[in-house]
């Protein structure tokens, strides 16, 4: 949480090779390119750390409904009807666009033909943690668990040791999986050493009908067979009682927060800020394109930090630095990634985005995180390097053609309106 003014970041094969003040660096002999970001912030790009790509696909198709329905009724038929690899090509390229021009250099993806979304990931040269949804009915792309699982497992071979892709573990959630489903995707995040991200406590009739089913509520229910631990992360979280968030801090789940779509969905409100308080790491992300109905990390943070404050009465609740580490360097550590990006440190992947700090809406600039997190849009972010290369520079997506992939998406959408 160090400022340096004036300073400079030295990039080589990917990683911050050195990070200071200008003041005595020599770099009239430097060998490479030599960026110029006078007027800019440089600070680590944002980290997502719980979406569904392809849903822009359904972005505006079934709003202002409460989750259950939402979901069963017309989410699920849609993706039924709709969801063929190559809309997912299609529908990924363009939630990637989106992702980049504002500011986000990761994300943590849980849907299916999550092997399309890597390879379109990896072209766009965006940082991913992803692997198919497992659930208790068939799907899209697999039409039994077994079959997920054996899905599941190929991405993990496929992408084992990429410097883009991070496969992970995906099971849905505890109503829609059954116990022996919930513990043989834990079995193979463990035996895999990956990520496991699942739904959890996202609403009052989950609470309700999981209880009701258990004895136990849904992160009590996961603990007490052996899911929760380090290497989870529990998606939205909000009806976590303070026994609940105490069993995740004690296990180290940590829980990536996505406020917008809490909100739009009638959910609630996570009490990120006693969550925070009792130990866990708490990330933010945006949800699907279907239920927030933007991706964009910048808007997603603001309201991470201004919630805590009316559901506490605290103005102090969640002040604007812990929300900045919120949407990177914790977002990270949810993540597993803690020790490669989130942060501009020496040896860590050069995952940055260069946001102009003299723009209209920004200035005066009194305190830095305050001007982030409380005045920035996501046009105010100029530039956008993943891993040590530049994915968008001066505004420009430079491995997507943006024109295009909306004129893709627009055929696809008419032809499921027919």
């Amino acid at each position: 949480m160090e400022i340096i003014e004036n300073g400079y970041v030295r990039i080589k094969n990917g990683k911050i090779e050195s990070i200071g003040p200008m003041d005595g660096l020599r770099i009239e002999n430097a060998s490479g390119k030599v960026e110029d970001l006078s007027g800019m912030l440089v600070m680590p790009g944002f980290v997502n750390t719980h979406t569904h790509v392809p849903m822009t696909l359904l972005r505006g198709y079934a709003d202002d409904l409460p989750l259950h329905r939402w979901l069963t009724e017309y989410i699920f038929p849609a993706e039924v009807r709709s969801m063929t690899p190559e809309h997912v090509r299609i529908a990924a390229r363009l939630a990637f666009v989106e992702m980049i021009k504002s500011g986000t250099t990761c994300f943590n993806d849980m849907y299916f033909f999550e092997d399309v979304i890597a390879e379109e990931a990896k072209a766009a040269g965006i940082r991913g943690v992803m692997n198919e949804s497992l659930i208790d009915f068939p799907t899209v792309s697999f039409k039994s668990v077994e079959e997920g699982l054996a899905r599941s497992e190929r991405l993990i071979r496929d992408w084992e040791g990429d410097a883009l892709i991070h496969p992970s573990v995906t099971v849905h959630a505890p109503y829609t999986c059954s116990k022996d489903t919930l513990l043989k995707a834990k079995r193979l995040a463990d035996k895999e050493s990956v990520l496991l991200q699942i739904h959890v406590a996202e609403t009052r009739k989950e609470v309700e009908d999981i209880k009701a089913r258990t004895g136990m509520p849904p992160a009590e229910y996961l603990y007490s067979i052996g899911l929760l631990d380090s290497n989870v992360i529990a998606a939205h979280c909000v009806w976590l009682n303070e026994k609940e968030a105490e069993l995740l801090a004690k296990t180290g789940t940590s829980v990536g927060h996505c406020p917008k779509s809490n909100l739009k969905l009638a959910s609630g409100i996570a009490d990120t800020d006693a969550y925070m308080k009792a130990g866990i790491t708490v990330g933010i992300g945006t949800d699907g394109a279907a239920s927030n109905n933007t991706l964009d990390m910048v808007e997603e943070m603001r309201f991470a930090a201004l919630l805590p404050k009316v559901v506490h009465y605290d103005p102090e609740a969640v002040n604007a630095a812990m929300a900045l580490r919120m949407a990177t360097i914790d977002g990270a550590k949810a993540l597993g990634l803690g020790d490669i990006i989130g942060s501009l440190e020496v040896g860590k992947r050069a995952d940055l985005i260069a946001v102009n700090m003299n723009a209209s809406n920004i200035q005066p600039v009194y305190n830095e995180y305050s001007a982030v997190v409380y005045a920035m849009n996501s046009k105010n972010i100029r530039s956008s390097m993943v891993n040590g290369e530049w994915v968008m520079y001066n505004r420009q997506i430079l491995h997507i053609d943006k024109e295009q992939t909306i004129e893709n998406l627009k055929n696809i959408t008419l032809k499921n309106n027919e």
